[in-house]
């Protein structure tokens, strides 16, 4: 008999070595990250076309807004993929209740961040480019959902799918962080260029580090949304 949603195989995460899959891999495991590897290709990448049809794949958005309700749709789907085709609970995305030391970890973490930008911008000032330029262009309102949304659905797909996901097929959380750091890091410098690498590289093996060690998205989604929330400056200065 088919398992239903109830009877879901619960495995919650597990305090153990930081390289030490919290789940064994499974038989169909390999061909269900597959699946989820097409949902981030086509789905959470957004469409290779404006139009299909006639209908507007964008939904009338522009610029970086445009990609936003498919990553929403992309990191949904994914989550469905983990529960209903994987018979695992959200506790294999890491998605559980943050401790205290959870988020006051995503605090100083942050704090160390922004120490390295802070000297990263005297040692060689961050140019202007298209990708800063793109942002400060949007209106503070579209840059914040902007925010809000890198922070949650990239961190449900990259760090709590990709990663724990190639870190149980290939026995090991380094290797599963490794591959989708680098799959994180294109697109970012596609966008903003070489110097991004300098300035804000840090900040992403930041999100590595600190889930590789604390084990909890939640707290790793705090920390993504305080890490681009400096975006936010150019665009209000923008207006001003």
């Amino acid at each position: 008999m088919a398992e239903t949603a109830s009877q879901q195989v619960v495995e919650p995460v597990r305090r153990v070595s930081i390289g030490t899959p919290a789940f064994p891999p499974r038989a169909r495991d390999g061909w269900l990250f597959v699946v989820g590897l097409l949902i981030f290709w086509f789905l959470f990448n957004g469409p290779p076309a404006g139009e299909i049809g006639g209908f507007d794949l964008r939904f009338g958005l522009e610029g970086p807004a445009s990609g936003n309700p498919w990553k929403w749709a992309g990191a949904l789907l994914v989550i469905a993929l983990v529960i209903w085709g994987e018979r695992r609970g959200l506790a294999s995305l890491l998605i559980t209740k943050p401790t205290g030391k959870d988020i006051e970890w995503a605090f100083y973490v942050f704090g160390g961040v922004m120490t390295w930008s802070w000297i990263a911008s005297l040692i060689a000032p961050q140019e202007d480019n298209d990708g800063v330029g793109t942002i400060s262009s949007m209106s503070v309102t579209g840059v914040v959902l902007l925010i809000i949304t890198a922070a949650i659905t990239e961190e449900v797909v990259y760090r709590g799918y990709l990663q724990e996901r190639l870190g149980s097929l290939m026995r090991s959380r380094w290797i599963g962080a490794a591959v989708s750091l680098a799959i994180f890091i294109a697109p970012h410098v596609v966008f903003f260029g070489p110097s991004w690498l300098f300035h804000q590289l840090v900040g992403s093996l930041a999100l590595v580090a600190f889930t590789l060690i604390r084990r909890n998205l939640v707290a790793t989604m705090l920390l993504h949304l305080l890490i681009n929330a400096p975006i936010l400056i150019p665009t209000v200065l923008a207006k001003l």
